[in-house]
């Protein structure tokens, strides 16, 4: 017993000094939360105040649940839900991030992802059910204009500290509800860098002044995962920023407290250097996002590098007033608006004496820089990758909000030595513009809405500051300028929304919602009964991207990041496909066939063809009992049909050709090796044309016809008639044409929509069903200025079954019969194959990513019709084939930001070690250069009696004695203090700052694992990481 005693009494005794030490370690950390709450707990107010204001905009705008709105505009609308409804699908085990067979056939995932979806706000969506996913999106959208006035109200507090609690939140709110913020909220994935921005700043600043680096890494890391396109604007202002602010610090030792030699060379190292380390852990994201772009999109239009003005410098200026939206369309300006108050002071910041001339003609430069960069169109294409962006220019603008707000900051907190009369002048300075903007007439200057907007705010602002400079109740006057700038903003964004919704229109909340809840059921019904490899598609759609929402396979789809190949191939097949979106409209048995479409939801009747498997909400699920595997058998004619010999090819712009009919027939005859041509569609002969109202042409083949002046649009008609032959069924029109005009389509006087409506210029129209021998008449009423016609070409086509069942059930014969356990990026099964050297078409679009096993072995794959992947197996027999699909980019990108983030680890970790290193310290601290720091020392105690006659005041809550002219400094665990003074001499001996009282503040913290070397130095928190 005795023994037992002894043994566990040691386990006691542990146990009591584990919970001890817990203890102390637990109070520790509550002592700090508690000192960060007390130093940074304001700056809650600073993301609450913009996010409040944010949800009553969408109030305001009768967002659900107070009216039928929504968040979903523009491309939010087109595309971008339906990315959030994916990555839901992929995060709860449905899909994959790599691969996507919902998009245009299939395509890569990775390049949607790291364009649209890469931001960690992304996940959020997952925390909601699916029916709510608008919900999430209004949640995304409200934390990110919390993070937005948060990381604005951190960098004030870090580096103008002279700006008290209150302005610090006022000058937040205006950054979260800059006009940017607000209009761009919908292209989500751009917002954060807007959020990590002023942390970026402040961490170039740091990594200057003191070679600091982690908070630079990570933040740039995190702004290039996020959106690699903004995060590329990101670094080109990250080179800027660094020039600006070594310039204008380049006096008095401000950028180099640790007296280092050649700091200017070494600073611009360590930023290169940090910043290749922030790209490399991002590899993942830009290799993946740089291969998706190699399919089309870098392709997608010719830059014009010639040098054009955009516009003049009085319509910038007014963009930067309230209610100033004009277009998200390519003719737009920038969204600079970020407060008449910022108008009123920046002037001022020119003419403070707190700031050095240096620092003024530095912030001019930058100001200059961005004014250059919108009005010159060569700069503008560089800042965004080189091509031209289609809608929504000027997407850096929010650089030159940050800016503007900066320096505008900074004038407030010298605003009491500034004086009134300079407010006096720039207020009506300001004033002046506005009405001189006024009388330009401008569209966006509008006499209500700007002008009179403008002018109460300039002169409640002009009151507000001139009173500050006079009294001492600054506070109060600080709460009403707040006041003041949340009804300033909040008008704003109410003007900002309402001209957007007028523009491209909010969606509704009930039209996208009752879509996918009646869709849903017999989308599910259809999964649960028949889990085999296969694609759907339907005939109604609430967007381009629907498929991705609904998670089902098919050939709709609308990105950026588009596969040029895939959408020539769907539109050569009559499918909707153009510019960088594809639609299932166009559908026949013949194509749905080829390319594997087993189901189609409709509410339509499709029985002529299809057979009805399952019903639900009104929607009927059709098998098509033809759809071909993904791949299966061809003869190898297949590898001729898209050589352009003799005129053919694919486009049918190009030398290709006249309509789809004729492509999918000589397809067929070429996928059998037949030497003469298969007629599944048969051509019905043109009787006759009538015209009403047009004037006919020629030119270059085409038929032009213009409408009479004075004739009403809808009786401006030219009309096909046809003669039907002995067939009873469904009839199909493609007209061909290269310019597209939009004109109605009438088929014996039914209305079939619209027809080159600029969207889906061309595709197969089915006129309905006829009866054999019937009249049909195809009136096309034209809509625009002129409309162009190819001459001699087939207008009619009907399905031959016969034909069409024998060629269908000839390419049934080898086909894959794909496993049950198949992935989006992993395809199994076994091959049939009957001849040796089989051609193998797949209907996959070519992705050099997938590779394939042959029984096991490594095979090649190769591109056929100039699109899609085809192999060949030697042997006849049966074989088993797998499809794996493995990016090299991908692969490699993940190889590469793994080295990167564990090089930035091991930095952290034996940073203490490795700044010991000679050849490595430059890298981790500013190593002072003594000759600089004794000089500086001399020059320090030489004005030490002047410098004593300056009083110290840090105590933001100290009452201003009478008659005094400062304002208080706060403390802050960074904040610049008062600056020793340095002679000439030594401030030209090296780039360095002798920001003394700094040092002696709470940045010393940070030195705790500064060199040996340097621990008995003044300023030794220049040797901080």
């Amino acid at each position: 017993m005795n023994a037992n005693l002894k043994c566990e009494l040691p386990e006691d005794i542990s146990a009591k000094d584990f919970k001890k030490k817990f203890k102390a370690v637990r109070q520790r950390v509550k002592k700090k939360l508690y000192e960060a709450y007390k130093e940074y707990g304001y700056l809650l107010y600073a993301g609450l105040i913009p996010t409040v204001i944010m949800y009553l905009l969408y109030v305001a705008h009768g967002i659900h649940p107070f009216g039928d709105g929504s968040v979903l505009v523009l491309d939010l609308n087109a595309q971008y839900v339906s990315f959030y409804e994916a990555i839901r699908n992929a995060v709860y085990g449905d899909t994959s991030l790599l691969y996507s067979f919902s998009r245009a056939l299939g395509g890569e995932f990775m390049g949607i992802v790291a364009y649209y979806v890469a931001s960690p706000f992304t996940y959020i969506v997952c925390l909601f059910p699916q029916s709510r996913i608008l919900e999430a999106l209004l949640t995304i959208f409200l934390i990110k204009t919390a993070c937005l006035g948060i990381t604005f109200g951190f960098y004030l507090h870090k580096t103008v500290p002279g700006l008290k609690k209150i302005p610090r939140i006022a000058f937040s709110i205006l950054y979260a509800l800059s006009s940017y913020a607000i209009v761009h909220q919908h292209n989500s994935m751009w917002i954060d860098a807007v959020i990590w921005l002023p942390i970026i700043s402040y961490s170039i600043e740091q990594l200057i002044k003191h070679g600091k680096y982690k908070m630079f890494v990570f933040f740039l890391s995190l702004t290039l995962i996020s959106n690699y396109y903004i995060g590329y604007m990101v670094c080109l202002y990250t080179a800027a920023y660094f020039f600006y602010y070594y310039i204008a610090n380049n006096e008095k030792f401000k950028n180099n407290p640790s007296y280092e030699k050649n700091h200017f060379w070494k600073s611009l190292l360590r930023i290169g250097a940090y910043s290749v380390l922030a790209v490399g852990i991002s590899a993942i994201i830009i290799f993946t996002a740089y291969y998706s772009l190699q399919f089309g999109k870098n392709t997608f239009q010719n830059t014009n590098w010639a040098l054009k003005l955009r516009f003049d410098f009085l319509e910038f200026i007014g963009k930067l007033l309230p209610g100033s939206y004009d277009s998200v369309k390519p003719e737009g300006y920038p969204f600079v608006y970020c407060g008449v108050i910022s108008l009123i002071l920046a002037p001022l910041f020119f003419i403070s004496k707190k700031y050095s001339v240096r620092e003024k003609i530095a912030a001019g430069g930058m100001i200059t820089f961005f004014l250059a960069s919108f009005s010159f169109s060569t700069l503008d294409l560089i800042w965004h990758g080189f091509q031209r962006p289609n809608w929504l220019n000027y997407r850096y603008s929010f650089m030159f909000c940050f800016f503007l707000l900066v320096i505008a900051a900074k004038a407030f907190a010298d605003i009491q030595d500034i004086g009134t009369r300079p407010i006096f002048l720039s207020s009506c300075l300001l004033g002046v513009i506005v009405m001189i903007l006024q009388a330009q007439e401008y569209k966006y200057v509008k006499d209500f809405e700007t002008v009179w907007f403008s002018a109460i705010c300039i002169g409640l602002y002009l009151i507000i500051l001139c009173i500050t400079v006079k009294t001492k109740f600054k506070n109060n006057l600080a709460i009403i300028m707040t006041v003041v700038i949340c009804l300033e903003t909040f008008g704003n964004g109410v003007l900002n929304m309402v001209a957007l919704d007028n523009e491209v229109a909010y969606s509704g909340y009930q039209k996208y919602t009752n879509y996918f809840s009646e869709i849903r059921p017999i989308v599910k019904m259809v999964q649960e009964n028949d889990k085999s490899f296969y694609r759907m598609e339907k005939t109604t759609h609430k967007m381009y991207n629907d498929n991705l929402a609904l998670n089902i396979r098919g050939l709709s789809c609308s990105t950026s990041t588009l596969n040029k190949e895939t959408l020539t191939l769907l539109n050569s097949m009559g499918y909707c496909s153009a510019s960088h979106k594809s639609q299932y409209r166009g559908g026949t048995p013949v194509n749905d066939s080829i390319l594997g479409l087993k189901y189609i939801l409709s509410k339509d009747d499709l029985s002529e063809f299809y057979e009805a498997a399952y019903t639900a909400n009104g929607y009927t699920a059709y098998l098509n009992p033809y759809a071909l595997s993904i791949a299966f058998g061809v003869d190898d004619d297949i590898k001729k049909y898209d050589s352009n010999e003799n005129g053919k090819g694919l486009d049918l712009d190009d030398k290709g050709f006249l309509n789809p009919f004729d492509a999918i027939n000589a397809l067929v005859t070429a996928m059998l090796g037949e030497k003469e041509l298969i007629q599944v569609f048969v051509p019905v002969p043109l009787a006759d044309i009538s015209k009403s109202n047009v004037t006919e042409s020629s030119i270059s083949g085409y038929a032009k016809y213009v409408p009479d002046p004075d004739a009403p649009k809808d009786s401006v008609n030219v009309t096909y008639k046809f003669e039907l032959p002995e067939y009873t069924g469904e009839y199909y029109f493609y007209q061909t044409g290269v310019y597209p005009r939009k004109i109605k389509i009438y088929a014996n006087g039914k209305n079939l929509g619209d027809y080159f409506d600029g969207t889906f210029n061309s595709r197969i129209v089915s006129l309905g069903k006829f009866n054999a021998g019937e009249d049909l008449s195809v009136r096309m009423n034209l809509l625009g200025d002129n409309m162009f016609i190819k001459k001699d070409s087939n207008y009619v086509y009907y399905v031959d079954r016969e034909v069409f069942e024998s060629v269908m059930s000839r390419l049934a014969e080898m086909q894959l019969q794909i496993d049950d356990n198949y992935t989006e990026t992993y395809l199994c099964g076994t091959f049939n194959s009957k001849n040796d050297n089989q051609t193998v078409l797949t209907t996959i679009p070519y992705d050099e990513g997938w590779k394939l096993k042959i029984d096991g072995k490594q095979a090649p794959i190769y591109k056929s019709l100039e699109s899609l992947v085809t192999f060949d197996i030697d042997t006849a027999g049966e074989h088993y084939i797998e499809l794996t699909y493995r990016p090299t980019a991908f692969v490699l990108g993940c190889v590469v930001s793994v080295v990167f983030l564990m090089l930035f680890i091991l930095l952290i970790i034996f940073e203490k070690y490795l700044k010991k290193l000679p050849i490595l310290k430059t890298f981790f601290t500013c190593v002072p250069c003594p000759a600089l720091e004794a000089l500086a020392k001399e020059e320090e105690e030489s004005s030490e009696a002047e410098n004593s006659t300056i009083p110290s005041v840090t105590d933001e809550e100290k009452p201003e004695e009478s008659g005094a002219q400062y304002v208080p400094f706060e403390e802050s665990a960074t904040a610049d203090r008062h600056e020793p003074k340095v002679s000439e001499k030594t401030a030209r001996i090296g780039d360095v700052n002798t920001d003394k009282d700094e040092n002696n503040d709470s940045d010393n913290s940070d030195n705790q694992d500064a060199p040996d070397d340097c621990d008995n130095r003044n300023g030794s928190d220049g040797c901080a990481e």
